[in-house]
């Protein structure tokens, strides 16, 4: 990383600049969703579908929003071999304001960064925008906003290098913003913490929102094949440093937790007429996980001598684009998330439940809750009248399973939704 700095510095030296280039982006889009049952959510959230009996589920619900309006500016600029290119862009989904008059959503930052490339082949990027764990070229071009369960779908802070090895095959190292993260569903040993509130205020030097006190970034790793007419493949892996205290212990403990797995999207069929057919899938599998995922899951639990242990957790997506014609396109892609109970022995509490069935345990107050399994399924079409402009229409299932028992005496839900979009480029 210090190598490709100073070669950056060397190849900027006395070269001559061109001209660099800003452009405006972006899009306004406009979502219509209807939904069998209530999750007052803009967006398809697996991880709180209304459990069977429960209070949601006599609701129907029908929403409007332009939430996902976008914003962006690039720069891009030549000196001498070196490129260089700079992003930042928002949208609304930050605060919402009321629906009663104004509808005031609040512009929130999406990305962020600036990157250089070399004639070495070497890219580094520094700034927020997707997490190298992330294979983008996997992501659907669903009509929904958050897409299937079982995406790694995270956008944070960090410094990333990527050093192109063949002109097919690439390597990626980063270093990235961590955040321990743990639902209400994992009960805690009493005076267990990640951290403490130091600080107070919203101005620049007011406390954030997060109060764990993390010890290290996350590293990311990737080894990617790229191919002009097959598509890409990627083998991904994460390594994370969780901490946490106790007043048992009386010091901070630091649970190591990893995961890996493969992405890509291969183009299996194209036609001289604009026609293809493209397979994307996505897995990841191991601790931690919870975050990167959607947050369905935790990453870990805390032990009542200060261990921290990762919760397993198993997710993935698999589906196909197909492009008909110029203008219309489908899409179809099956989700899925799993998490492992995890209990400390020594008192019995952590997170869900040994079995599903396991009658002696349902009722046991000391053990969490918590989801077990998420599922989606997203099906739809895009039709683009003009470059500018396409409509987009797209049947949603989801289902969430937890492991104890709800008010209403079940442990699982379903929901369906049909969503339209009428989107138009900037």
């Amino acid at each position: 990383m210090l190598l490709a700095l100073v070669l950056t510095t060397l190849f900027f030296g006395s070269a001559a600049a061109e001209a660099a280039e800003l452009k405006f982006g972006g899009y306004a889009k406009l979502d219509l969703i209807f939904r069998r049952y209530q999750q007052n959510q803009d967006l398809a959230d697996p991880g709180s579908v209304p459990i069977r009996g429960n209070d949601p589920t006599r609701f129907t619900e029908f929403r409007m929003h332009a939430r996902q309006t976008r914003l962006n500016l690039t720069l891009t600029e030549k000196v001498g071999p070196t490129n260089l290119r700079g992003f930042v862009e928002g949208d609304f989904f930050g605060v919402t304001g009321t629906q009663t008059v104004s509808n005031s959503d609040s512009f929130r930052l999406r990305h962020a960064f600036g990157e250089v490339t070399l004639p070495t082949g070497t890219t580094v990027l520094a700034g927020q925008t997707w997490s190298s764990l992330m294979t983008t070229p996997a992501l659907f071009d669903v009509v929904d906003f958050n897409g299937p369960t079982g995406s790694v779908f995270v956008r944070q802070a960090q410094l990333r290098v990527t050093q192109k090895l063949t002109p097919n095959w690439a390597a990626v190292f980063a270093v990235e913003n961590p955040e321990f993260f743990i639902p209400s569903a994992v009960v805690l040993p009493s005076g267990a913490t990640r951290g403490a509130t130091a600080g107070s205020g919203t101005g620049a030097g007011g406390a954030t929102s997060s109060t764990v006190a993390d010890i290290a970034p996350d590293l990311v790793g990737k080894l990617v094949w790229i191919h002009p007419r097959w598509g890409t493949v990627e083998a991904r892996g994460l390594l994370r440093f969780l901490r946490a205290k106790t007043p048992v212990s009386g010091d901070s403990d630091t649970g190591v937790t990893g995961a890996g797995g493969l992405a890509g999207r291969l183009n299996v069929w194209k036609s001289g007429e604009g026609q293809e057919i493209a397979l994307l899938f996505e897995s990841l599998v191991g601790t931690g996980v919870g975050r990167y995922t959607l947050a369905v899951g935790p990453d870990a639990i805390i032990k009542a001598n200060g261990d921290v242990e990762g919760v397993l957790g198993a997710t993935g997506t698999a589906g196909f684009e197909y492009q008909a014609t110029k203008q219309l396109k489908y899409h179809a892609v099956l989700g899925g998330e799993y998490f492992q109970s995890k209990k400390d022995t020594a008192n019995g509490i952590g997170f869900g439940l040994p079995t599903r069935d396991a009658a002696s345990t349902i009722g046991n107050p000391g053990t969490g809750g918590g989801n077990q399994r998420s599922l989606s399924v997203h099906a739809g079409a895009w039709y683009k009248f003009f470059d500018r402009y396409r409509v987009g229409l797209e049947y949603i299932w989801m289902q969430r399973r937890i492991f104890g028992l709800a008010a209403s005496g079940d442990n699982q839900g379903d929901n369906h939704s049909v969503q339209a979009a009428v989107q138009f480029f900037f």
